[in-house]
């Protein structure tokens, strides 16, 4: 076989979730096939999925990293980076100036883009919003803009660009809903960018940033809009000088963390609000056993699991003694990500018996009624899960640093009215979720209640973060904007 037929007989392994034979297979064909140096790069990246399925974060980051620098066809090189880059939020003890650098690394690979010429004055009487997405199927990140996205169309003319052609309830909801949907799949980045140029967008939103391999960018950078924000969808700054505004809020971006963003910061009072789909309008927040042990829980993306966490969610065991904790995948439902944490549970000698490790799953919400208290990962803290949890009646402890990706899940917690449960360093984050577990009567009795305080909090209020955001449109297009109203 030529190394091209091994390629894609890996590639399907992959594909067929024969993991740990694909590895195998690339690391021997790296040792002993004559790869040309132009296609290693291929290997890398298989590599980077695989690890990916494995939820081997620090494999995937490696594996990424060479694939960007390997690589020689710029989009597919600018993928790998933006996939590298969305991974360094899970890394610990990576400072916001070295996660900057990287980001300045990868702008580079757009210093010679060139925009689309400037549009002709178009005048409109009211703006033209336009809304950018990989795509607008029911996700974690749909939570945060569902009711912006209708909000806006009292005041303005809003279009949604999805980059896929997949629908679900959540797309169809959008299109019979006064939005103006457009699918631009299977067109060039060119052709992408035209089409919005068409429309006469004046304010484009970008949902995506570092998702999906930066897609996003890649049409953002052609300038199809004189103005261009990042929000919602993305978390950091996308690095990238042709984004004008990134939508956050002093949790968020504190005073001083200016420099970190290529950017300028559109503060609101809150970055986010959220609104529950239809299964959990429909859950209710289900009462814990008097008689239950403490138990501790953690619902996310398995990537986000590190060393570091495990050590002190470890503990946290320790000194609770009959408790328990709960991981369970909020991505996939995938056994081999399952072995990747028992392995990491094993090699820290942490108390195995009173941790259980599960697959994800999608009717993922009855699961929080096993869940007394939920634990925030660090550094990379969770958004959506956090505003779940809440919502579920489960309190969360966050634990927030200097990145911007650690203070997810605080600045969840300050606009739902609960400050109280953010700590500032490890020390804090166990005191917390120790003094919460000698007081789990009083936690269980508040599960209901958390909910309806969470309904009356700012981190639901649509009307107030409707009024935040669309000041600062148009603050942005009075400054940025081509022309005048």
């Amino acid at each position: 076989m030529s190394w091209m037929e091994d390629y894609s007989a890996i590639r399907e392994d992959i594909h067929t979730g024969y993991i740990y034979e694909a590895i195998e297979a690339i690391l021997y064909l790296r040792a002993h096939e004559e790869i040309p140096a132009e296609e290693q790069w291929r290997f890398s990246e298989m590599m980077g999925a695989c690890c990916g399925a494995l939820a081997d974060t620090e494999g995937a980051i490696a594996a990424y990293f060479e694939a960007a620098t390997e690589d020689k066809y710029l989009r597919s090189q600018r993928e790998h980076f933006s996939n590298y880059l969305y991974l360094c939020h899970a890394v610990p003890n990576l400072t916001p100036k070295e996660l900057k650098a990287q980001f300045d690394m990868y702008a580079t690979l757009y210093r010679h883009e060139e925009p689309l010429a400037a549009r002709e004055d178009v005048q409109h009487e009211r703006l033209r919003i336009g809304v950018l997405a990989p795509n607008f199927l029911g996700s974690s990140s749909a939570l945060f803009y569902e009711s912006l996205l209708h909000g806006l169309t009292k005041d303005y003319d809003v279009h949604a660009y999805s980059l896929s052609d997949r629908t679900d309830g959540f797309t169809e909801s959008l299109q019979g809903g006064g939005v103006n949907y457009h699918v631009l799949a299977n067109i060039s980045i060119e052709e992408q960018a035209e089409r919005i140029r068409a429309d006469e967008i004046d304010v484009l939103i970008d949902l995506g940033g570092h998702t999906e391999g930066g897609l996003t960018l890649m049409v953002l950078a052609r300038r199809p809009a004189p103005v261009q924000i990042s929000a919602i969808g993305w978390f950091a700054t996308t690095g990238v000088p042709f984004m004008d505004g990134f939508v956050t809020d002093d949790v968020l971006s504190p005073a001083g963390t200016e420099e970190f963003y290529t950017e300028e910061l559109m503060r609101l009072p809150h970055a986010f609000q959220f609104t529950p789909d239809e299964a959990m309008r429909a859950s209710t927040t289900a009462e814990r056993p008097a008689d239950a042990p403490v138990t501790f829980g953690v619902l996310q993306n398995f990537m986000k699991i590190n060393e570091e966490s495990l050590k002190v969610w470890g503990q946290i065991l320790k000194k609770v003694p009959k408790a328990q904790l709960i991981l369970q995948d909020a991505a996939v439902d995938s056994p081999l990500r399952v072995t990747t944490i028992l392995e990491m549970i094993e090699g820290l000698k942490l108390p195995a018996k009173r941790i259980f490790v599960r697959t994800g799953k999608r009717d993922y919400l009855k699961d929080y009624g096993d869940i007394d208290i939920a634990l925030d990962t660090f550094p990379y803290a969770g958004g959506a899960s956090t505003a779940t949890a809440l919502y579920m009646g489960v309190p969360v402890i966050s634990l927030r640093s200097e990145m911007h990706s650690s203070r997810l899940g605080a600045s969840m917690l300050s606009a739902a009215g609960h400050a109280e449960w953010i700590a500032e360093d490890a020390r804090a984050y166990e005191r917390l979720a120790v003094e919460m577990a000698e007081n789990i009567d009083a936690v269980r009795a508040n599960r209901a209640a958390l909910r309806t305080d969470l309904e009356a909090s700012a981190l639901m209020d649509e009307k107030a973060y409707l009024k935040a955001f669309s000041a600062e449109i148009e603050r942005m297009w009075e400054k940025y904007g081509d022309f005048k109203r």
